[in-house]
């Protein structure tokens, strides 16, 4: 995997912002009584959650072709505004603010992934597929628990499982991009099982590393140079 140097060194200050959280919730979680929140327990911590995805667009600021330099730019800041808003629980609308933000992110990543669509190979319809049933199987679940956030959720899984599906059958020089997808879905699916059927807590690390990795592999999936 190649990058230009610029997009490198965001790239990799991106890595470390991210892992640096984590260790930090990592160092946290050990310390405290289990099934502690998370949040809040950290100075500073909504600048050092959104640290990753803002160097993240920095290094996505440099990648060319103009287009997708948009587009991945945009989904990136909005990241960043979800990770912000969830990281300030006592506001109002976190949740559904960061709800939102995502979903604004997930509709610039599908469309950054669409026009690169022709990956058409087995294994990549049939991931597709198993996305689209997950997502499905997940929305069934959540259902009886989603009160007033039934259609929210559910707009948002459909986006979510696009956007995953459109990322898998990109025609792109690595799988990164296909394997970060994946990861978002992980993450966000256990954000919903702790939200709508389970203790929020259980999953706060698994919530954050899969993110991480997702952001981290997205972006190195569509910035890595291409050969002509």
């Amino acid at each position: 995997m190649r990058m230009p140097p610029r997009v490198r060194e965001w790239w990799i200050a991106g890595v470390l912002a991210g892992v640096t959280y984590g260790v930090m919730l990592i160092q946290v979680s050990a310390y405290l009584p289990p099934g502690t929140p998370l949040t809040g327990q950290i100075a500073y911590q909504p600048i050092w959650k959104t640290a990753m995805a803002v160097m993240l667009a920095r290094a996505a600021w440099f990648h060319r072709p103009l287009g997708e330099r948009r587009w991945l730019v945009t989904a990136l800041l909005f990241s960043a505004l979800g990770d912000l808003l969830l990281a300030l629980p006592g506001l109002k609308i976190s949740f559904i603010g960061g709800l939102g933000a995502f979903l604004m992110a997930h509709l610039a990543y599908l469309r950054l992934f669409v026009p690169m669509m022709g990956d058409l190979r087995p294994h990549r319809l049939i991931g597709c597929g198993l996305i689209i049933g997950a997502a499905g199987a997940l929305l069934g679940r959540f259902w009886p628990n989603l009160g007033d956030l039934m259609w929210p959720v559910t707009v948002y899984i459909c986006v979510l499982a696009a956007m995953a599906c459109t990322t898998m059958l990109a025609s792109l020089p690595t799988a990164l991009a296909a394997i970060g997808a994946l990861f978002f879905v992980a993450s966000d699916a256990m954000i919903g099982i702790a939200k709508f059927l389970s203790l929020f807590d259980t999953y706060q690390l698994g919530i954050w590393w899969t993110y991480a990795i997702a952001q981290v592999l997205l972006v190195a999936g569509v910035v890595a140079e291409r050969d002509a």
